[in-house]
This record gives structure tokens, C-alpha cells and sequence, in this order.
């Protein structure tokens, strides 16, 4: 049990610290790339504006296969 009480408490601090590492990138203003299982596989690239894009890459380039949500 306490294994698992563990394992969550370590599952939020990373996800705490993945938020706060995608909010100094949006500060800095630049994008910030991740991968989030909740909003769906592949690349998540986030503008500094709030927008967030589902991206593939193909050699360098970045494709923008679907926008998932537009700033605010």
C-alpha cells in the first residue's frame, strides 16, 4: 500500500512540475512541447498565447495535424 501512496504522490509532483516548466516557457515566450496521455497521443506543442497544437515532425519541420484549443 504504501508503494502505491508513493506512486501517486510522486505521479503529482511531476505533473505539478511539468505545469510550472510549461508556464516559464509561455513566460519566457517561447513554446513548450509534451506529450500528455489525458489530451491524446503525440506531440503537444503550447504558444506562449495559451494555444495548444497537436504537431508531427517530419525531418525538421514541424506539421500542425489539429489545433486543440485556441488562447484565451
Amino acid at each position: 500500500m504504501a508503494l502505491l501512496e508513493n506512486m501517486e504522490k510522486y505521479e503529482h509532483a511531476m505533473r505539478l512540475a511539468g505545469r510550472r516548466a510549461i508556464d516559464q516557457a509561455k513566460r519566457a515566450g517561447v513554446s513548450a512541447y509534451y506529450m500528455d496521455e489525458a489530451i491524446g497521443s503525440g506531440i503537444i506543442k503550447e504558444l506562449p498565447d495559451g494555444t495548444q497544437q497537436r504537431i508531427q515532425l517530419q525531418g525538421s519541420r514541424e506539421v500542425v495535424i489539429e489545433t486543440l484549443r485556441t488562447s484565451r
